[in-house]
């Protein structure tokens, strides 16, 4: 890029990370606004996880997958019209709190900079563990659901869904749609709702369509006969080679359902893996039992270059992500005096006005569905960390050896140091220790996340060539 004086500089205005819907919101902003934007991601085209493929995909797979999804388009149209500097197929591998980003590309490491990043990296399925969970055949509904919006795939044999949350609901609808034979549905939400969603009931009421979306949902499934359980406890699945069955409990009874795949999904959690590497301030959940950046309405997180946008900051949905890309995009547009901050407010005021309607539904459906981990359930022989194959028998006796900080776990028995990089089994220990203690999961803590974030060569980072 060039300065005022036409003299060529290192670096951009602002990068962001992440081409989903706060990423390509923020930075289809940032564009109209003038300012130097690199967008990088990992995906090989715009759209995250939620519009994941939506300009490749087929007319059937769109009217399948809705008008949730559909909405992306015009995203999506008018990000490759802006047309800022975008790096699909790039994994960031380290950012620094200078503005420094490290990121792999076809094999190559390279350095980019910037005076503000925004990270809207999105969130990820909760890992949450039980035995049989690493046979074949058993995978995340999400997952499942990119299969559908990559090529189309449908799944073969008898298929059963289990964990809780709307999305759970979601795949099974679209599966419906497809014609696959689900046998059941196993839910571990209550079949009552509990007292803490009732009371943000009246505030949902004001966005009716959301609730009646809902409703059509269970309908549609009651209506196709599948068998639908709630308030289920001790999953498990059985087989040999991959799944051949499906086990739970619902009270005292057992439920047995023969299945080929088992898709699960128990909710949403942020990505923090960056925020946690460069340093950002972190708070607690306590509803949806996760850890989230510290940030103002802005998105401003406890350094003051860089923002948190979307899911990434708090799990709200697309809808609401886009919105905050666009706040972000306001915040900083005003830090680089491209706007005053009264030009400023006034812009943010509709964004927010937008938001806070989008966001009437969210305490209810996340008292509603609020996870129900009941992890010292789990038998001892069941994996928690699958890329160093330690079980929760080994976990359980260093936390009762004395060992209740997850990253004396991590240096005693190495969860957390394979390939996920602690992704899948990181939040699982530090609810372990919480539960088996006692202690508050704020007292417990997380492990500690170090670059290189992806695993990448060794030569990739020896022939980096850095900025001047």
């Amino acid at each position: 890029m060039k300065d005022a004086f036409g003299i060529t500089t290192i670096g951009f205005d602002v990068a962001v990370i992440g081409a989903g819907p706060a990423g390509i919101s923020c930075a289809n902003s940032l564009a109209d606004m003038g300012l130097e934007v690199v967008v990088l991601d990992e995906q090989p085209n715009p759209g995250g996880q939620i519009y994941k493929n939506i300009e490749h995909v087929s007319s059937a797979c769109l009217n399948i997958l809705g008008d949730d999804y559909s909405a992306g388009q015009p995203l999506i149209k008018k990000f490759r019209h802006r047309n800022p500097t975008y790096y699909p197929g790039a994994s960031v591998w380290q950012v620094n709190s200078d503005g420094h980003i490290f990121y792999s590309k076809d094999g190559i490491s390279k350095e980019e900079a910037a005076k503000f990043i925004v990270v809207a990296t999105g969130a990820m399925e909760r890992p949450v563990p039980f035995p049989g969970w690493t046979l074949p055949g058993v995978m995340s509904a999400g997952g499942a659901n990119n299969l559908i919006k990559n090529g189309g795939l449908v799944p073969n044999g008898r298929v059963a869904l289990a964990g809780s949350g709307p999305l759970l609901l979601l795949e099974a609808v679209h599966l419906i749609d497809m014609g696959v034979d689900i046998k059941a549905i196993l839910e571990t939400t209550p079949a009552i709702p509990n007292i803490s969603s009732l009371i943000h009931l009246p505030q949902a009421l004001g966005r009716m369509d959301l609730l009646k979306k809902g409703i059509s949902m269970l309908q549609k499934i009651k209506k196709a006969g599948i068998p639908h359980y709630k308030g289920i406890r001790k999953l498990s699945v059985k087989g040999n080679d991959r799944v051949e069955s499906v086990h739970a409990l619902k009270g005292d009874d057992s439920i047995n359902v023969d299945a080929d795949m088992l898709f699960v999904h128990f909710g949403v959690v942020p990505n923090t893996s960056i925020y946690r590497q460069i340093g950002c301030e972190h708070e607690w959940n306590d509803i949806q039992r996760y850890w989230y950046p510290q940030s103002d309405k802005w998105g401003r997180t406890s350094l003051s270059n860089v923002f948190a946008a979307g899911d990434g900051q708090f799990v709200h949905g697309a809808v609401p992500a886009a919105l905050k890309g666009e706040l972000t995009a306001l915040a900083i547009a005003a830090d680089m005096k491209m706007i005053d901050k009264d030009e400023r407010d006034k812009q943010a005021k509709s964004i927010e006005n937008q938001l806070q309607n989008e966001l009437k539904p969210r305490s209810f459906i996340d008292a509603l569905y609020a996870p129900i981990l009941n992890l010292l359930d789990v038998p001892k022989e069941t994996l928690i960390c699958r890329c160093e194959c330690i079980t929760m028998g080994q976990i359980l006796d260093v936390i009762d050896e004395g060992c209740v900080d997850p990253n004396e776990v991590k240096a005693l028995l190495r969860p957390g140091m394979g390939p996920c990089q602690g992704k899948m089994c990181g939040s699982i220990i530090s609810e372990i220790i919480s539960m088996r203690t006692g202690k508050k999961i704020k007292e417990v803590g997380s492990l500690n996340i170090r670059p290189p974030l992806k695993n990448i060569p060794l030569s990739e980072i020896a022939e980096i060539k850095f900025l001047a």
